[in-house]
């Protein structure tokens, strides 16, 4: 954490704690948050009395009159349970951070400023539908209606940092659909290529940009399905020998070279002929969520939305009780609390169970008495960085197919804790913000920032209408109106219709391409001509196959999907898994299915283990070789294979970035290295190397002692504030690893291997008994309080793969009810 801000915490948290030292009782109340409310409140806002049944998890199921006195239950809920994160998404998306943390966070605010997530959520209301806005509104009045209603001391974050709320607005809620697309953008990635690009040229970066791997399979199942490692998927073995297991796969593989397409790279051995840095586009290497300090890391994280996720649908003629099986689990950096709240929203009209996201009304993801439905990330290159000329005879003007236009302006006023305020102008052209001079790392080029989300949209139109729908087919009608975050949707129905449908806009390009460097703004040959129509977007409804497998994979083979992206898809893995578990037995059901989404089995270490082995027996290390060459790929707590396993390819990867870019860091993307691996780019030298030090990292431990998960809290930095109010956890053995199922990602330095990222929550529907099997979860729990009752008594559950169930009628939750409110209108 940057000193300027720990010491600003430090002393702000003395503060509070001296002004409660004697008060006992005040500090129990602001760490565990007030109780959960039940029996009878009169309250300005409803129409009509309002049920809520809680269950034993703190489980809201809210049943009223009308969907508008719904949504306002729901945003009520929302505030009471969660209100510390909905007040930094707002902060987030309005730039305004600095208020509260001082200095510290100013960098982050003016890129905020310059990006417009809050100006982009204002146009976005306008666009809603009357009714939607209404709906909007009401959710609105209910988060209102519980900052009026509070009950005694604030949550213990706005006491530490002396602040109150807000009242809440509709351009509030609309940002968090704005803040996940952001989350969601290429942007940061993009960059990340042109740093590369600048450096080592045309050739060189060809070597270090990823490549969709040709047999890695793909959504729509254009390619033929490898099975097992031994009969298909491409080992690589150490260097000198001769593969066995098929094609490995290639630049070749993302796709037809597009006009001005870079050459294909050559075969060099590293620590020969380097490519020349002639390029002179800017550099730059930007976090995705924004440009923000270090100090502020762990606070922004919470407002990650889905990079990384798994989902597939089981046809009913594969699933046991002839109805559809859904199965998701979205992945981002794990926090306290989880950036999703589960809750039942039941009104004439309207029944559903589902994540939802605090700030935001309606369930994002789950099911309808009809239907479910479930996400991942699709990939999409939706932003376009466009290098704008000045007018030579007016600098106040930029140059573009027609001749000069002027820049448009707006000043953004930034208040900044402890310091006045700052005063930003900000320019715009034809194609949106100029983030020169807030993005330091473009250099002196005048960048335009290109996006689908600054275009007005309609996704919460889209999301109300999921809430509503009852068969596939009100699904797909739904899923025209979603247009931005982009999404890879699957869903099934009651009546055993099922399918894919890829949600959120695409950019159709000239190019027919997604671009990764910066393109020329003044000539209009780049411009945008619109989005493609519904009906292109890749999409399956009930394939022969009888399932279908997304994990943040390519969609197909075909044209469309050099639109979406430039082969920067994840890595096949965790689908090629799914797939081959799926393949693996005739019929399924939701015991399977849970299974399924628990399986750490990583296929690349299974690619990978043989030199993975050669390299530690090159070090002189027999013994952990031989275990490397018996390792069936699984990352269980007591296996020692993962850790060296991992210590080996993180040392790996890094010396030969380090190699590439003549002694220093760089860009490596994974394919790109593996590549190296398959063309025996990579040493004998260089890999005993990084097993030498890879295994003085894994110093013997067992994946459990050494790979262990971290639930975030910015306060938690603080040692007085943690242990005073019980912020954060850690040390909590996981399994898993960054290429499975169940996905378990880590940083930090060598030797370390912090989880930080999984499952931000999972659930299985089983569309023949929508209350009899399957469930939801979440890695913590309902209450944003540090150490409430229900702020970690999911994790326990999620750690084991246990679900809760989330019963869609009334009688279901009135069986599984603990406790009861009514919000009674007042007067």
């Amino acid at each position: 954490m940057g000193r300027k801000l720990k010491r600003t915490l430090v002393g702000v948290g003395a503060l509070v704690g001296l002004a409660l030292l004697g008060t006992a009782a005040a500090v129990h109340r602001l760490r565990v948050g007030p109780p959960l409310p039940s029996g009878t409140l009169e309250i300005a806002g409803p129409e009509a009395p309002v049920e809520v049944f809680w269950d034993t998890a703190a489980v809201p199921h809210v049943f009223a009159a009308s969907e508008r006195d719904a949504l306002f239950a729901q945003g009520f809920l929302h505030a009471r349970h969660r209100l510390w994160q909905m007040e930094m998404f707002r902060r987030v998306a309005t730039g305004r951070l600095s208020e509260i943390f001082g200095e510290q966070a100013l960098e982050s605010d003016r890129f905020l400023r310059t990006l417009g997530l809050h100006r982009a959520a204002r146009r976005a209301v306008e666009a809603l539908s009357p009714e939607t806005r209404a709906l909007l509104d009401a959710y609105v009045a209910g988060i209102n209606a519980a900052l009026e209603e509070w009950p005694g001391f604030l949550p213990a974050e706005f006491v530490i940092l002396r602040i109150r709320p807000e009242p809440f607005t509709a351009a509030d809620a609309v940002a968090i659909e704005k803040i996940m697309a952001w989350d969601l953008a290429e942007y940061g990635e993009t960059l990340r290529m042109v740093e590369a690009y600048r450096r080592l040229g045309p050739e060189g970066f060809q070597r270090v940009r990823p490549h969709y791997p040709e047999w890695g399979v793909t959504i729509l199942g254009d390619t033929p399905w490898p099975g097992r490692v031994e009969d298909g998927l491409p080992e690589v073995l150490p260097p000198g020998l001769e593969t066995d297991g098929g094609s490995a796969g290639g630049d070749e593989a993302a796709g037809g070279a597009a006009p001005g397409a870079f050459p294909r790279p050559t075969r060099t051995t590293l620590g020969e002929t380097k490519a020349a840095a002639s390029y002179t586009l800017p550099s730059a290497d930007v976090l995705a969520s924004a440009r923000i300090p270090d100090a502020l890391l762990p606070l922004l994280k919470a407002t990650n939305a889905v990079r990384a996720s798994n989902s597939w649908v089981v046809g009913p003629e594969r699933s046991a009780s002839g109805r559809p099986l859904l199965a998701n689990d979205m992945h981002l950096a794990l926090n306290q609390p989880t950036i999703y709240y589960l809750v039942g929203l039941h009104a004439p009209g309207l029944d559903v169970v589902g994540m939802s996201i605090p700030g935001a009304p309606g369930v994002v993801a789950g099911h309808t008495g009809g239907v479910a439905w479930g996400y991942t990330n699709a990939s999409l290159d939706d932003t376009d960085l466009f290098i704008e000329r000045v007018d030579p005879a007016d600098s106040t003007r930029y140059l573009t197919p027609d001749g000069s236009a002027p820049f448009t302006y707006r000043t953004e006023v930034i208040p900044v804790r402890g310091g006045g305020a700052d005063t930003l102008t900000v320019r715009e052209t034809r194609h949106g913000p100029v983030i020169t001079g807030v993005e330091a790392r473009v250099g002196e080029e005048l960048i335009a920032l290109r996006w689908v989300a600054h275009d007005p949209g309609t996704t919460f139109d889209g999301i109300l209408r999921l809430n509503r729908a009852r068969t596939a087919d009100d699904v797909v009608r739904a899923l025209r109106l979603f247009t931005n975050p982009h999404q890879n949707v699957v869903f099934g129905d009651t009546a055993g219709g099922w399918g894919y449908w890829m949600a959120g806009r695409i950019p159709r390009r000239p190019c027919r391409c997604a671009p990764i460097l910066p393109v020329p703004g003044w000539t209009g040959e780049h411009d945008w001509q619109g989005y493609l129509d519904f009906e292109e977007h890749p999409h399956a409804l009930a394939p022969e196959q009888g399932y279908i497998v997304t994990a943040n994979n390519r969609q197909s083979r075909t044209p469309v999907s050099e639109l979406i992206n430039d082969g920067n898809w994840w890595a096949p893995y965790r689908a090629q898994r799914i797939t081959q578990l799926l393949e693996l037995t005739p019929v399924h059901d939701a015991a399977s299915m849970v299974r399924t989404q628990l399986d750490h089995v990583s296929l690349q270490a299974l690619r990978m283990r043989r030199v993975a082995a050669a390299s530690f027996r090159a070090a002189g290390l027999a013994r952990e070789a031989a275990l490397l060459e018996a390792w069936d790929g699984a990352h269980p707590l007591d296996a020692v294979e993962p850790t060296l396993y991992h210590a080996w390819w993180r040392r790996l990867r890094s010396l030969v970035a380090e190699e590439i870019y003549g002694g220093e860091p760089g860009y490596l993307a994974l394919s790109a290295l593996e590549r190296m691996l398959e063309a025996g780019e990579v040493g004998p030298d260089l890999l005993a190397r990084a097993a030498s030090l890879g295994a003085g990292d894994a110093a013997g431990r067992t994946w459990g002692e050494a790979h262990t998960l971290t639930l975030g809290h910015p306060l938690a930095s603080v040692p007085l504030l943690k242990r005073l109010f019980g912020f954060g956890r850690e040390g909590v053995p996981r399994v898993g690893g960054p290429q499975t199922v169940n996905v378990a990602g880590f940083g930090g330095p060598p030797g370390t291997f912090r989880v930080t990222s999984g499952p931000s929550q999972r659930h299985i529907v089983d569309l023949a008994e929508l209350e009899g099997t399957g469930g939801f979860i979440l890695p913590g729990g309902q209450s944003g309080a540090p150490a409430g009752p229900h702020s970690m008594d999911q994790l326990r559950r999620w750690q084991s793969g246990d679900l809760l169930a989330l019963p869609v009628t009334r009688a279901g939750a009135e069986r599984r009810a603990t406790a009861r409110l009514t919000l009674q209108p007042a007067g």
